[in-house]
């Protein structure tokens, strides 16, 4: 590991332990024992289904997306877990790109196929999230909350227009970046170098991919699919902070989906930071207690019900750790039988 990763996985390593100290100083840590140990199985099991019915769709939506290519769904299965496994380790989501990493170079997928899957995807998952932040702020209700909902809801608004600008000019907007880049690159004088080329070349084909994909008009289908992942995902986490705060007198008519959308999304925005805790531990935790404090709920409840990222993080590390060992033997048997 060189310098600059040492310092960075440093400052995460603090920024967890600061955060998650923070948290802890807010409550009783013998209070965590009985809320895990006394989680409401039937709830656990609902929130691992339905993750298992977003996995689903998402790769469902990998699988459309790399049409005409062919890929079989252990491919996408794989990659998928994979990917839900990195997403999260390190800041601005960059995990995300295992995703591109793993077809490329595990599966051997075509550089271009892949890259351009995966920002059709990336913007997709952007897109879908203000519709639920708007439902969710109207389900709640303007002015009932600490949190100035008529300026997320301005905010959120203008964030889908132009995210939705983006998906709409996406092969358009790659263009210029590319020319953005070969600028640059002049600049600095490294367009004659052959890494230099070869990306240019990359980045080209990828841009003929997005354009092959706008030309086959999927977008509502892929927006509507999107939905449904993204509804799966807030449906999951709902269960899942009912299996862990039935034991503190909540039932499913208590909680407020609504509120629970709200509290994952100021969760989440921690995701997009250039630095967070390893792993978004202590980040996500602190966003989300804070969120659903401003929306009334007790202090002590709001951090114990941040535990369920907890959950979440390991239920995630396990299917994506097994996807990593079963690919890793699926190269090692083809790998014999081409020897043999």
């Amino acid at each position: 590991m060189n310098k600059k990763r040492i310092f960075s996985l440093l400052i995460s390593t603090v920024i967890s332990a600061m955060l998650i100290w923070f948290l802890l100083t807010k409550i009783e840590l013998q209070d965590f024992i009985p809320t895990f140990s006394n989680i409401y199985i039937p709830g656990l099991l609902a929130f691992m289904i339905i993750a298992l019915i977003g996995a689903t769709l998402r790769a469902w939506r990998y699988k459309w997306l790399l049409l005409p290519h062919p890929s079989s769904w252990r491919d996408v299965f794989l990659v998928t877990f994979i990917r839900n496994l990195f997403v999260d380790l390190f800041p601005a989501r960059i995990g995300s790109l295992s995703y591109v990493y793993v077809l490329n170079k595990s599966m051997k997928y075509s550089f271009e196929s892949a890259s351009s899957s995966f920002v059709i995807a990336f913007v997709l998952d952007f897109l879908t999230l203000s519709p639920f932040l708007v439902f969710a702020i109207l389900a709640v209700g303007l002015g009932k909350t600490s949190i100035s909902n008529g300026t997320l809801l301005a905010i959120s608004s203008v964030f889908f227009l132009l995210v939705f600008l983006v998906f709409w000019k996406v092969e358009k907007i790659a263009g210029i970046a590319l020319k953005v880049y070969q600028r640059l690159l002049h600049v600095i004088k490294q367009d004659k170098k052959k890494w230099a080329g070869v990306s240019i070349q990359k980045l080209q084909s990828t841009i003929e991919e997005l354009n092959k994909i706008k030309e086959r008009r999927i977008g509502w289908p892929l927006f509507v699919l999107s939905l449904g992942i993204r509804l799966a995902k807030y449906s999951a986490l709902f269960f899942l902070l009912y299996a862990l705060l039935r034991s503190h007198g909540f039932s499913l008519e208590s909680l407020s989906f609504s509120k629970t959308i709200l509290g994952i999304t100021g969760a989440e925005l921690t995701s997009a930071l250039p630095v967070k805790g390893i792993g978004g531990f202590g980040t996500w935790e602190s966003a989300w207690a804070l969120t659903l404090m401003l929306m009334g709920f007790e202090k002590r409840i709001a951090i114990l019900s941040s535990g369920v990222h907890l959950i979440t993080n390991l239920f995630e590390y396990i299917l994506g750790v097994v996807s990593i060992l079963f690919l890793t033997l699926l190269r090692s048997q083809k790998k014999r039988s081409t020897e043999s």
